[in-house]
């Protein structure tokens, strides 16, 4: 069990890698007679400590590229400082016109050479040579030494932010977390620290799924940073949303009568009925009129996402409703479930209410198909992964393997990472 506590954050893995990894530059350097600038190292060390491996290769590859084109155009002005300008006594101003021309220079062949992300560090490195060390008893040595420390720096870099302890893999447990109030707080983010390790967990294979009441346009606005791989259990288990193929594997729905009917019982409480439908594996809203306040608000507030689709139409003859919606002003709404559940509707069919997030006053009422379920689309998900055991993250007591109180999300990726991956020399799972 997670509770979740205000408290300041631990000092994480990155940071600890980020010092020891300057520690290593100064290490080098003093191995090597003291005789370079870790400075240099040690900056291009931590330009290298990227919340991913990947990252940190591709600024690794971009340190490296600035690197040399700044040292070699760099060379270039030193030689024409120590042959040309100065045994000629040319005035100061021309200098300064040639390490201008040396920018250009340095910035179009970071162009020409399509490595355009490099441009900014070779332009840093020839400034650095030109402006800075122009001075030096042997300025020679200082590219030279340049170069070579910005290599150790990368080097020392990759090697300390790939290294982890030593680790086994669950690979035959699947993972399945809710999605609000357990890894999104109260502004409905995930925080950057669940962000990145939930992201490097999946990168290397973790079998992570997620379930929530969103709809699939409301979970992309919400988490869709995360690069989830697995079937996705969303409107409240309603569906089962592949995302890398952006399909619906698996729906639970009301039928087109049965929609119809709900939909008129609806209005003859005065509410107004947004009919949700997966059509050819588009998420479609559809709505007859948006004359109360409600559902106005909810419209114009939604009706711009990328996401969403609304048609002022009815539901197609013959096509299905995964859900519907109603909304208004709570007490309305609190009226309307109990008028529902006098007429026995709640027995036949799934009715929630919930609050309308961003609409104070304001209150949804849902329904679904009587099964309509969460844990009942998770066998299906077991069945399509392959899974025959899973753990799951929760925050209603008894629903879920692992309760987990209100915003706890940093402390469920942590759960996860020890679950996932624990270190070898621990007694294995019986």
């Amino acid at each position: 069990m997670f509770k979740h506590a205000s408290r300041f954050p631990r000092i994480g893995m990155r940071i600890v890698k980020s010092a020891v990894s300057v520690g290593i530059c100064f290490l080098i350097d003093y191995l090597r007679g003291s005789h370079g600038i870790p400075f240099y190292s040690a900056i291009a060390a931590l330009q290298c400590m990227q919340s991913y491996h990947k990252n940190s290769r591709a600024m690794a590859l971009r340190r490296m590229n600035g690197t040399f084109i700044g040292a070699f155009y760099g060379l270039i002005v030193i030689v024409l400082q120590c042959f040309v300008l100065v045994p000629h006594n040319i005035h100061y101003t021309l200098y300064c016109a040639v390490v201008m021309l040396g920018v250009v220079a340095s910035l179009y062949t970071a162009v020409v050479l399509n490595i355009q992300d490099a441009a900014y560090f070779s332009s840093v490195v020839f400034l650095c040579i030109t402006m800075v060390h122009i001075g030096d008893e042997n300025p020679y040595l200082f590219v030279l030494n340049r170069v070579v420390e910005t290599l150790i720096g990368v080097i020392v870099g990759m090697v300390v932010n790939a290294f982890h302890l030593p680790r086994r893999k669950r690979k035959d447990l699947l993972f399945v977390t809710a999605l609000d109030d357990v890894l999104i707080s109260e502004n409905a983010r995930l925080s950057v620290y669940s962000k990145v390790e939930l992201n490097r967990l999946i990168d290397e294979g973790v079998p992570l799924s997620i379930m929530t009441r969103r709809s699939t346009a409301s979970f992309w606005e919400a988490a869709g940073d995360v690069h989830v791989k697995l079937p996705l259990i969303l409107m409240d288990g309603a569906v089962l949303y592949d995302p890398v193929e952006n399909s619906y594997i698996a729906k639970c729905e009301l039928d087109y009568g049965e929609a119809c009917r709900l939909t008129d019982t609806l209005r003859d409480l005065d509410l107004e009925v947004f009919q949700h439908a997966v059509i050819d594996d588009s998420f479609l809203t559809f709505y007859e009129s948006l004359s109360h306040e409600g559902t106005r608000l909810l419209y114009e507030k939604r009706r711009k996402s990328p996401y969403r689709n609304y048609l002022h139409r009815p539901l197609p003859e013959g096509m299905g409703a995964v859900y519907l919606t109603a909304i208004d002003e709570t007490e309305k709404i609190n009226a309307a479930f109990d008028a529902l559940q006098a007429r026995g509707v709640t027995e036949h069919y799934k009715v929630v209410c919930c609050g309308a997030d961003g609409l104070p006053g304001m209150a949804l009422l849902r329904v679904y198909n009587k099964d309509a379920e969460k844990l009942n689309m998770l066998e299906k998900l077991k069945e399509v992964t392959g899974y025959e055991k899973c753990m799951t993250f929760g925050s209603i007591p008894e629903n879920y393997d692992v309760f987990v109180h209100a915003s706890a999300g940093d402390d469920v990726v942590k759960f996860l990472k020890k679950a996932y991956e624990p270190l070898i020399w621990r007694k294995k799972d019986r």
